[in-house]
């Protein structure tokens, strides 16, 4: 009996798996795509799973990657003596290329008309005076401006015909000759006159080969015979007293300038100087100008660029020409001066005020925050205070230092 239910027992299981059949070969047919898609993400993970090889380069891969590394040096060295070789070389043994440094005068306008153009502003006349060059006797012809102060405004308005000769001539107010910076011409300091012609007349000019004055040979004994023939004419066309102002490269030829007139004793002597931005000598400035700084570290940049403009007289030597400067002196100067550091106006009061000539030395140096740079000093608030005081010394003949 027992063996007979056993068997009952397979054939009724037997029967339930036949008739479930149906039902598991639908259950199975839905877990294939799972299985399949495992078994895809294995292979996938697998695939990612690369084995990077180190492969050698060949050689002809090898010799290229050597002969563009040589290249590479050898382009650098060339580089390297072309600038820092080559030029200081050229400059050395380059009269004009050293002209062109010390005088920067490229780009600027030379046509009369743009000079001329300005006399539509109330108070501006342009017109030329003639000088003669010292070594070949040529005459020069240098492009000036007038700007009357601002007292005969109303008068040059309504008078088609104002004499402006007679107005320099018999004016109880002073008279101030204005030399600019290199790369500068008489144009370029408009707001500034503005400043100016509160307290003078204002004659501003350009140098031999600026503008549209003559060309000829440029140096500087050459341009400040130029300045002083220039200001021996002014004296002849005023009573007034003269005071000199240099801006940058202009300090440093206005002070040759009147260092020569010293020797003079016959000429009417400017009653004041003062000097904007100004620096001790070209061969200190070029240390830390911003293009003398890229060779200032050479070895040889004494004896390819010092030395040869020394040569050549291109010295601009304030520290020198001051000490022959018998009028009151005043220097401005601004600490955040990217050009000129102020540290020369420093040096430069130190000097003035060692003079033999006991006379009243002023120095103003502005805050770096005030960021005046090299060329806005004159917007100071207390610029058209300084300048008043200055007059007032210079006209009454005080002497103190400041």
């Amino acid at each position: 009996m027992a063996g007979s239910t056993k068997r009952d027992n397979d054939d009724n299981t037997l029967q339930l798996l036949q008739s479930r059949e149906p039902q598991l070969r639908a259950q199975s047919n839905l877990a294939m795509p799972f299985i399949e898609q495992e078994q895809e993400t294995s292979a996938v993970t697998r695939s990612n799973d690369v084995v990077y090889l180190k492969k050698s380069l060949s050689k002809k891969a090898k010799k290229r990657l050597k002969c563009a590394g040589i290249f590479l040096i050898i382009l650098l060295i060339i580089v390297f003596l072309l600038a820092f070789v080559g030029l200081p070389v050229f400059f050395m043994n380059s009269l004009a290329l050293q002209r062109l440094i010390m005088f920067t005068n490229l780009g600027l306008p030379s046509e009369v008309s743009h000079f001329r153009k300005y006399e539509l502003k109330p108070g501006l006349r342009n017109f030329y005076v003639s000088v003669k060059d010292v070594l070949s006797k040529d005459v020069i012809s240098l492009g000036v401006w007038h700007l009357l102060p601002y007292t005969f405004q109303e008068h040059v308005i309504t008078d088609q015909n104002f004499d402006y000769d007679d107005a320099l001539l018999n004016s109880n107010m002073s008279v101030l000759l204005y030399f600019h910076g290199t790369g500068e011409d008489r144009s370029s300091s408009l707001s500034k006159y503005s400043i100016f012609r509160f307290f003078f007349h204002v004659i501003t000019f350009d140098y031999r080969n600026y503008a549209d004055s003559s060309k000829n040979e440029l140096s500087e004994d050459a341009v400040v015979n130029d300045c002083v023939q220039l200001y021996e004419w002014l004296t002849t066309k005023t009573k007034s007293r003269i005071i000199i102002w240099g801006h940058s490269l202009g300090s440093a030829l206005a002070t040759h300038t009147v260092s020569l007139l010293q020797t003079k004793p016959n000429v009417t002597q400017p009653v004041g100087l003062v000097l904007e931005a100004a620096f001790t000598k070209m061969s200190e400035e070029l240390y830390v100008h911003p293009y003398g700084k890229i060779f200032a570290w050479l070895p040889w940049f004494k004896a390819t660029i010092l030395r040869p403009l020394e040569k050549n007289g291109f010295l601009f030597d304030t520290s020198k020409n001051i000490l022959n400067v018998e009028c009151p002196v005043m220097i401005l100067c601004a600490e955040d001066d990217s050009i000129v550091p102020y540290k020369f106006g420093q040096k430069i009061r130190e000097i003035a005020q060692n003079r033999s000539v006991l006379n009243t030395t002023f120095y103003y140096q502005f805050d770096y925050n005030l960021n005046y740079d090299h060329f806005f000093i004159y917007q100071d608030p207390f610029i058209p205070y300084f300048i008043n005081y200055f007059q007032f010394v210079c006209t009454d003949g005080r002497s103190s230092d400041i």
